[in-house]
């Protein structure tokens, strides 16, 4: 132990001189004693007195404007505006050919099925003063349940022809006739036989429980080779605003509608100031959507009048509208104006009381007939 601890003395009397010696030459070098140990990015203060002012130089001209300093840009997907309703979408839809779904509306065909997916939502009068409603859109494919459907008339097919959609029902007033519509592509589940188009909805009573998927009307399109992209010059029977501007108040303060299509059948709207959209109830009942069970809404409401026609066929007592033109209300944002319509060519178009096309606002659209012996047939309560 005394060995031990004598070597360890002299252990540290040697480094204390090495270090001594150390000091002693720093000293005569100039240096710091601190600056033995090095310390990272350590730069040496200099004195007031030694400073010297950077030489000012003239900035470089340059041989073109001086690109501006901004911050990166997100990049972000073009945006395209809807064919039907005209808002912005992130796909281009402008090009996609729509379907045009006839629905049943008594009380035993409620609720609907993929309805508050209508872009554009027709109401026709037929026999024994029931309506029909006709649900026009291009956002069907992924609706995994659409029904019951029902019928389609000869006059209910010429007017929503104007947007070129393929038409799916079944059968027509007549369901016995082999009636195909001439230059009309039709999913008609009983005249065409397309026994794989549709199903039974065994929960509901038929004839209103005819149901299909947006798939099945997919592979029965592919099936019968049908055109998919919208004909090349179409056009809507009405325009929207340019840019993202609005049209402008109407004439009238329209905010509750009554729409009455006979004693049996009517429907009324109530628009929503807070949303912009118009809801729709049927015999004082909120109308919905079955799938999500939220009531269908509508941007725009236009409420045409037509000159109808009752005739006697081998099948019963016949209604058929005449499609000759008339008057009407466009009802939007609260208010309403006056339009006319036509059919020239075959081609149904909506005008403003200008004569030119009519403009509506962006977002879903509701078009419904009512007989123009009916003057009563619309009613603005306020």
């Amino acid at each position: 132990m005394k060995v031990f601890k004598k070597r360890n003395s002299l252990a540290s009397l040697s480094i204390f001189a090495f270090i001594l010696a150390l000091l002693v030459i720093a000293s005569f070098s100039g240096c710091e004693a601190a600056s033995l140990i090095p310390i990272r990015n350590k730069q040496p203060i200099p004195e007031q007195d030694n400073l010297v002012e950077p030489e000012q130089t003239e900035p470089q001209e340059t041989s073109g404007p001086i690109p501006e300093t901004t911050e990166a840009e997100i990049p972000q997907a073009p945006l395209f505006y809807h064919p039907l309703t005209g808002l912005e979408t992130a796909e281009n839809a402008s090009i996609s050919r729509p379907v045009a779904v006839s629905f049943g509306n008594t009380s035993y065909a409620l609720p609907q099925f993929g309805i508050g997916s209508s872009d554009v939502l027709f109401e026709f009068p037929i026999e024994n003063g029931a309506t029909r409603l006709v649900m026009v859109t291009t956002e069907y494919k992924s609706l995994e349940k659409i029904g019951g459907i029902r019928s389609t008339r000869d006059y209910i097919a010429n007017v929503v022809a104007s947007f070129d959609p393929i038409q799916v029902y079944a059968g027509t007033s007549d369901v016995s006739a082999s009636v195909l519509f001439d230059q009309i592509d039709t999913l008609d589940y009983l005249t065409q036989n397309l026994q794989s188009l549709c199903y039974r909805d065994t929960s509901r009573i038929m004839p209103h429980n005819l149901m299909t998927t947006g798939s099945l009307i997919s592979s029965e399109i592919g099936k019968l080779g049908y055109r998919t992209t919208v004909a090349e010059g179409f056009t809507a029977p009405f325009v929207f605003p340019e840019g993202r501007g609005k049209i402008p108040a109407g004439d009238e303060s329209a905010s509750e509608i009554l729409v009455t299509f006979s004693s049996t059948q009517n429907a009324a709207f109530s628009y929503q100031s807070e949303t912009g959209v118009y809801l729709r109830s049927q015999l004082g009942e909120k109308q919905i959507d079955g799938i999500d069970r939220e009531q269908i809404a509508f941007t725009n409401l236009i409420v045409l009048s037509s000159d109808c026609a009752t005739y006697e066929s081998a099948n019963g007592s016949e209604f058929s509208l005449l499609l000759n033109g008339g008057s009407g209300k466009y009802i939007t944002d609260g208010t309403s104006r006056e339009v006319t319509w036509r059919m020239d060519n075959g081609v149904f178009t909506l005008f403003d009381s200008d004569g030119n096309r009519l403009t509506v606002n962006r977002g879903t659209t509701y078009i419904g007939f009512v007989r123009i012996s009916d003057p009563a047939a619309l009613k603005v309560i306020r």
